[in-house]
């Protein structure tokens, strides 16, 4: 959500977090009936069974037809060739009442896939296949643990050891500026949308 730039002195942190994120997820599927999580995967059969794409959800227990998008990620390779496309079209099928946030500049390629623009989170733009959400409530880890842990902290650390505290401190104070420019962004952007939506 943050979509740290490569060039903070923070991004290691958060690229060491986001597949323990996505494990974690994972890890929960078919083991907590009330809070289920799902998988699809694209998968190259040319290439020896490699996969190639990935989009990880969660239904919505109490409406059938309804679920939340947690993650998606196509190799780059693959990317521009229509796998990301196939796997929305194929969740959208089995749940037509789909939700998912995403940066701004990706609205464009979820709106060709039958999403609109509902609101704005934090730096994300919600969008959903229907014109509201869903009532049912949708099982979200949160992963804040994370960034408290033993873990995370050995990386500071390194980063610390590496760059300075200085340094470290203007990388926190540059992220928190970059994150409420997406978030004002978004804000800008949703409330320009639903403006035009409504007249």
């Amino acid at each position: 959500m943050l979509s740290v730039p490569a060039s903070n002195h923070l991004f290691g942190i958060y690229q060491w977090a986001l597949p323990i994120e996505i494990g974690s997820y994972m890890s929960r599927i078919g083991k907590v009936a009330s809070e289920p999580v799902e998988l699809l995967l694209a998968i190259d059969d040319t290439a020896g069974q490699e996969v190639v794409g990935f989009l990880l959800y969660s239904p919505v227990p109490t409406h059938r037809d309804a679920c939340g998008v947690n993650y998606m990620a196509v190799k780059q390779n693959r990317r521009r060739k229509g796998v990301g496309s196939e796997l929305i079209r194929r969740l959208v099928v089995q749940y037509p009442h789909a939700e998912l946030t995403c940066a701004v500049k990706k609205v464009p390629f979820y709106e060709s896939l039958g999403f609109q623009v509902l609101d704005a989170h934090n730096t994300q733009v919600v969008m959903n296949t229907r014109s509201a959400s869903t009532t049912g409530l949708m099982a979200v880890l949160d992963v804040s643990a994370l960034y408290e842990s033993s873990d995370a902290k050995a990386i500071h650390s390194r980063l610390v050891q590496r760059w300075g505290l200085k340094a470290m401190m203007q990388a926190e104070k540059q992220l928190e500026r970059h994150v409420g420019q997406l978030a004002r962004q978004a804000n800008a952007f949703v409330g320009q949308r639903l403006a035009l939506k409504s007249d």
